[in-house]
């Protein structure tokens, strides 16, 4: 089921639909996916969006360092480095 919601969420940002991803990603994440929870944050992330030319998403980097937080305690090992590109890792 978790792969289904992540799986629903990347097809969602591939059609630029950024809200719609970032509800799908935030579910599968709550329950409990590292995976999820770094995608959830890529959909705050003010470069990710940049990136993907979501220019109409407002940037909330506060929301992407605690869902790259979420993910790092779930053991996603790429989670740490995401914080500390914001700025947000651990000490800083």
């Amino acid at each position: 089921m978790l792969q289904a919601l992540i799986r629903r969420g990347d097809e969602m940002l591939a059609l630029g639909d950024v809200s719609a991803a970032r509800l799908l990603y935030e579910r599968a994440a709550n329950a409990g996916s590292a995976s999820a929870a770094v995608a959830a944050g890529r959909t705050y992330d003010p470069a990710v969006l940049r990136v993907i030319g979501a220019l109409e998403i407002r940037p909330d980097p506060a929301a992407a360092a605690a869902w790259y937080r979420r993910a790092a305690a779930l053991g996603d090992p790429a989670a740490t480095a995401m914080l500390r590109r914001l700025g947000q890792g651990e000490g800083e």
